[in-house]
């Protein structure tokens, strides 16, 4: 017999990948024998985020809403069933995203388990489809609906995203760790919200904080400068900038609040709107009523700076919010979704 085999897919941003990432790893811990194979959007960082976690990936073209999307969709099914005939799974983990739909039609055709994980308050077109054909659901926000086939699991993090080290997170970004630190991330493609927000409102934060920045592939618009540290994209960088945030401003994708919790980061969470119902600005409302995050709309720049002003110079506000952002993190997330998946797996 062969050895188990776990075909993991999502892609489209790196909130849909790190979390399986995760998972991946911690089946494999349980499963040493575990073959683990993973498909993502064409998109270059999704293939590279999976290669450095060590795993083999394939690229999905996977279609999006629109007027040619019945062909295109059917297309990618066509692809997907030569995808999971060469890679035989014994079962799917849909982490959801555009991706996720053709795979998981193709496995229900091939009477493949797919066990699904919902990261955000309210899913999106392509979960809502897998929900119906997925044989477990793992929900990342708690919800009222109980079932046998659901379980709240929370949102997993990736293995050494809370061992970051504040004298590396000092030397990688040459701050020297006096000031108040200031994380501004906008999801793994960059938002030009907030790297709008770090350009035009940095002689007033500046004042206030040192800031790292991480801008997103190709957008990098401000140079390295005393007090400001830009990079595009982090990965072995970022638990060691984790470690030095006092305070983030961050979208309000379900990944980013998953390790923002899991670091106790207070946060400003700036939702972008009006995308898959909504979900990011759901998510962000959800955070604020546990109190270590305040939800501030993209518009209001001035408003993101008072912000900062106030809990920069006030650490025991500080502590609070970290303390309370913290009750968001579920350590046993990964591992009691691999506990799900492990029930579907054939063993030699």
């Amino acid at each position: 017999m062969p050895a188990p085999t776990l075909l993991c897919v999502g892609g489209g941003s790196i909130g849909h990948i790190a979390p399986a990432v995760a998972v991946a790893h911690a089946l494999k811990s349980s499963h040493p024998d575990l073959i683990v194979h993973f498909v993502t959007s064409p998109r270059l960082d999704d293939r590279k985020f999976v290669e450095r976690a060590g795993f083999p990936v394939d690229a999905l073209n996977a279609p999006r809403i629109s007027f040619s999307f019945p062909w295109k969709f059917y297309r990618a099914v066509r692809a997907s069933l030569e995808i999971l005939r060469r890679v035989e799974p014994q079962v799917i983990f849909s982490k959801g995203g555009y991706v996720s739909a053709p795979i998981c039609a193709a496995a229900r055709r091939l009477k493949i388990p797919i066990v699904l994980h919902e990261s955000d308050t309210t899913s999106g077109h392509a979960n809502r489809l897998v929900a119906k054909w997925a044989d477990h659901i793992c929900t990342g926000f708690e919800t009222t609906e109980v079932t046998e086939h659901m379980t709240w699991t929370g949102n997993p993090v990736r293995d050494g995203v809370t061992n970051g080290s504040r004298e590396e997170g000092l030397r990688i970004t040459g701050f020297s760790g006096e000031r108040p630190i200031l994380l501004v991330m906008g999801g793994s493609q960059g938002a030009k919200a907030l790297n709008r927000f770090a350009r035009e409102r940095f002689g007033a934060l500046h004042p206030l904080c040192d800031i790292v920045h991480i801008t997103g592939p190709g957008k990098n618009m401000m140079k390295k400068q005393d007090g400001y540290f830009p990079l595009e994209f982090a990965y072995e960088e970022l638990p060691h900038l984790y470690a030095i945030a006092d305070l983030a401003v961050s979208r309000a994708g379900a990944g980013s609040i998953a390790e923002l919790a899991a670091n106790g980061i207070p946060s400003l969470l700036v939702p972008l709107r009006g995308v898959a119902h909504d979900h990011q600005q759901k998510n962000a409302l959800h955070a604020e009523k546990f109190g270590g995050a305040i939800v501030e709309q993209q518009g209001n720049l001035d408003e993101i700076v008072k912000w900062v002003g106030v809990i920069m110079s006030d650490s025991s506000r500080r502590e609070a919010m970290s303390e309370q952002i913290h009750t968001l993190h579920r350590p046993e997330a990964a591992r009691q979704i691999a506990k799900i998946l492990g029930r579907y797996l054939a063993h030699p």
